[in-house]
């Protein structure tokens, strides 16, 4: 390793990276938004969380706090690399490497996972579920690195060991970090927003490693291009970050995959078709329904593969198609008809990003189909958006559920706080409510005829 360094500047400034790097998680529990929806400003769209929706949505596994946790084990990967290319110790450097790749292995893998899908993390060595060509691949890969760190340690009594990383100044980072990582999987620091404190965690366990070694990184030989260098090993380190977004997507092929009801219902932004192929051999679709209507200019332009995958492995394809129903309230009613019926399930439903139609479709399968209270359907979504529903949706509800869910609309208290919310604003959509007072009886009772599930 490199010469120890002097001067307390040279040993803090890792300690302040570290700490500037725990600012966004405590900004993300206390910045409440207050943004104005530009399409309706006068609707009010109040918080139903106790904190604040982004950190909800950043807490759910594969999502923004787990690809930072993959861009810092790559950039631990690269300095590791570059240690081994250039140190004139090997041993320390390569139980850097063994342990940046463990971290960067368990950063690419997060859980929990669905419908009993076993996954690719170290936990699956463990579960007699999974298939044991894939155990036995992990468990020689852990013992591998095991036995690689174990004797790269090993050149000396730990107490020299300790000596040699104190007066590079790294010890205390490397305490910190192996700290932080193994309280990541203690179930016990899981609070709400659930899974956003150990995500975060296990981040600054990272980060603090490799920090560790950037602080002992050998120099550039005299001569060579620091610049062509720091190139070089920027490419690596995107090229890494681009592979452990790939093992995040084998993790979970479908964009904002949401289990709503298990083995029936679930939510995903606009699928791929290698995205479905993956999906399907795991939750074994039946039913695929598109709440975007593909029919417009914005249609996405995986609109085909959906639809040729749909009929290459026989799933009944259900769309948003153009009809005499303008606002869309016929459709809807059709949908929450149709996720009660068991020959139906499961069911995929999205729209393009998950962000908008599919989530309020699913507060609308809360309420009207499971007899959830509307404030915990409007917290879900909140929770699955990481924002407050748009004013579209509270001019939505308004519309749609005394229609399709009369007596508990009646009896429901949020009901009409949302009233309340959108005074003052008018409807564009309500001029062309598409159904005549019978046909509106006649959603109300299809949704009846089929039992109300109850949480």
């Amino acid at each position: 390793m490199s010469k120890p360094a002097q001067g307390w500047r040279i040993r803090i400034w890792p300690w302040l990276v570290l700490a500037l790097a725990t600012l966004p998680a405590v900004w993300y529990v206390v910045d409440f938004e207050s943004d104005i929806d530009p399409e309706f400003p006068r609707v009010v769209r109040p918080t139903f969380n106790s904190y604040p929706p982004p950190a909800y949505r950043f807490a759910e596994p594969g999502d923004t706090i787990d690809h930072i946790a993959v861009y810092v084990a790559a950039a631990a990967i690269v300095l590791s690399g570059w240690g081994l290319f250039r140190g004139l110790r090997k041993r320390p450097w390569l139980a850097a490497m063994a342990l940046s790749l463990a971290g960067f292995w368990h950063a690419a893998t997060p859980g929990p996972l669905m419908d009993g899908w076993h996954g690719l993390g170290w936990r699956t060595i463990l579960n007699s579920d999974a298939p044991w060509a894939i155990r036995l691949f992990l468990a020689g890969a852990a013992a591998g690195l095991l036995v690689l760190i174990l004797w790269c340690v090993g050149e000396g009594p730990i107490d020299t060991l300790w000596k040699k990383a104190h007066n590079h100044g790294i010890a205390w980072l490397i305490v910190v970090s192996t700290a932080l990582i193994l309280l990541r999987q203690v179930g016990w620091v899981d609070h709400e927003p659930i899974g956003f404190w150990p995500r975060w965690i296990y981040v600054w366990g990272l980060l603090a490693w490799a920090l560790a070694l950037l602080r002992v990184l050998p120099q550039a030989p005299a001569g060579w291009s620091r610049g062509a260098i720091g190139a070089g090993l920027v490419l690596l380190w995107l090229g890494l970050d681009f592979t452990g977004r790939g093992i995040l997507w084998h993790q979970r092929p479908l964009h904002r995959l949401r289990e709503v009801v298990p083995g029936r219902i679930y939510l995903s932004a606009m699928p791929t078709y290698q995205g479905l192929e993956l999906a399907q051999e795991r939750h074994h679709f039946r039913t695929i329904i598109n709440l975007f209507p593909e029919h417009t200019p914005e249609r996405s332009p995986l609109w085909p593969d959906e639809v040729r995958f749909a009929h290459e492995h026989g799933l009944n394809y259900v769309g948003n198609e153009p009809g005499d129903d303008p606002s869309g309230e016929n459709f809807i009613a059709q949908t929450l008809t149709l996720a009660q019926d068991p020959s139906t399930w499961p069911i995929l439903v999205h729209c393009h990003a998950s962000m908008d139609r599919s989530p309020a479709w699913m507060g609308l399968y809360r309420f009207v189909v499971q007899g959830w209270p509307l404030a915990d359907a409007l917290r879900e979504i909140e929770r699955h958006r990481g924002l407050r529903p748009k004013a579209s949706v509270t001019l939505l509800y308004n519309r749609v559920l005394p229609r399709l869910a009369p007596e508990r609309s009646a009896l429901d208290p949020t009901v009409p706080v949302l009233r309340e919310c959108a005074a003052g604003t008018a409807d564009p959509v309500a001029g062309v409510i598409a159904s005549p007072a019978s046909k509106n009886r006649q959603d109300s009772q299809a949704l009846k005829a089929l039992p109300i599930e109850r949480r």
